[in-house]
């Protein structure tokens, strides 16, 4: 492929040093190219005319041969090129989506409107491979190599139920400890905390989710007690459909976002990411 575009930027632009500048290699580099392609075909293509070259009429018909076909690769990169730099794919787990992204990502998309967005729903940050993403927003986690991370916010864990479930405990503790308990596989109960707080061993139940939304939507259907983020359970606090079981939340860690490698190359992905980043922590 490279011979052949060092041919026909020759026939194009009518000289050895013109067709290397276009192709950003050096006079030396094309003729090296044409002398390999000469081999293969097994016939000169170029011969001096004065201080220039000029094409023999094998090359010539090479080069009518393939121009089309060049000119179709050339058309269809021009458009890859436009598709993947106005597209900028987001990874992020559901829950965070709902509660903190997508209201922000409504205001900026509406900005800017030659961008368009792919969200890739994902419960762990190892599920998808970073040729997939260009910006991921997670939870504790470390960022892939390679990308770029920035801290969005610290968040805190919560427990949550369903109003009824605390209904029903009445205020007993006890009871209250009782209730089957919802966790996610990538969040434990802090060490640090009251044996009363944590997510108790001896209880008669104990469900584990890889995604938070599907743990909340279990929790508010009455399931039992769940440990998520604040930001996650606050649309559900909000509505009514979940209750707090504590009245303090408990330390936790922070929400990140990484720029991929590939996100670096895109500026639309770029400009995104500095945005992102500045944007204000939610308010509990």
């Amino acid at each position: 492929m490279h011979e052949l575009l060092a041919l026909e930027a020759i026939a194009r632009l009518g000289s050895v040093q013109a067709a290397a500048d276009a192709l950003h290699v050096t006079p030396s580099g094309v003729s090296h190219r044409v002398g390999s392609l000469e081999r293969k075909i097994g016939a000169k293509l170029l011969r001096r005319q004065g201080r220039g070259v000029v094409l023999t009429e094998v090359a010539q018909r090479c080069v009518d041969a393939v121009r089309p076909s060049l000119a179709e690769l050339s058309a269809a990169t021009a458009r890859l090129r436009s598709r993947e730099h106005e597209l900028v794919r987001i990874a992020t787990a559901p829950a965070v989506a709902v509660a903190w992204l997508l209201p922000r990502l409504a205001h900026y998309a509406g900005e800017h409107g030659a961008v368009r967005f792919e969200i890739l729903s994902v419960a762990t940050t190892d599920e998808l491979p970073t040729d997939r993403w260009d910006v991921l927003i997670h939870y504790g986690e470390h960022p892939k190599r390679g990308s770029r991370r920035r801290r969005l916010f610290d968040d805190r864990l919560v427990r949550v139920c369903a109003p009824s479930l605390l209904a029903a405990a009445a205020g007993d503790a006890a009871r209250t400890a009782s209730l089957p308990v919802l966790r996610l596989a990538q969040i434990r109960a802090p060490s640090g905390e009251p044996a009363s707080r944590r997510a108790a061993p001896e209880a008669p139940a104990q469900l584990v989710f890889d995604d938070a939304l599907a743990m909340l939507e279990a929790a508010a259907a009455g399931a039992g007690v769940a440990l998520c983020t604040e930001t996650s359970a606050a649309p559900y606090l909000a509505s009514g459909r979940l209750a707090r079981v504590a009245a303090e939340p408990s330390a936790g860690d922070q929400y990140a976002a990484d720029l991929s490698e590939a996100g670096q190359l895109k500026p639309a992905a770029v400009a995104f990411f500095d945005w992102l980043v500045r944007q204000p922590a939610p308010a509990h």
